[in-house]
């Protein structure tokens, strides 16, 4: 049978919109208030990216659940598994 697995690139642009929120929340704050709606719209969009990454990181099984937290690098060397069918999360370049 073949092992179906996720793609690297959504759990690296997971992390990278989590910190793209971090870091526009941190501006949001320190721009003037004419800024501050750019801001926001930073917020919203890396906050759309995550949601959009999350869901791209489904099971490929079932569809169900997601990784916790995905897997920046290869090397984390801690496998997750399925909430719903229990089968492991494999990335495209661990197989």
């Amino acid at each position: 049978m073949k092992v179906k697995t996720l793609k690297r690139k959504w759990a690296r642009a997971y992390w990278l919109f989590l910190w793209g929120i971090l870091l526009s929340g941190f501006l949001g704050a320190a721009l003037p208030e004419g800024a501050r709606p750019l801001g926001l719209a930073a917020l919203v969009l890396c906050a759309a990216g995550m949601i959009f990454g999350i869901w791209k990181l489904r099971c490929p099984y079932c569809g169900k659940s997601a990784p916790r937290a995905p897997a920046f690098s290869p090397s984390s060397g801690k496998t997750q598994y399925c909430s719903s069918c229990g089968r492991p999360f494999v990335y495209d370049d661990e197989a």
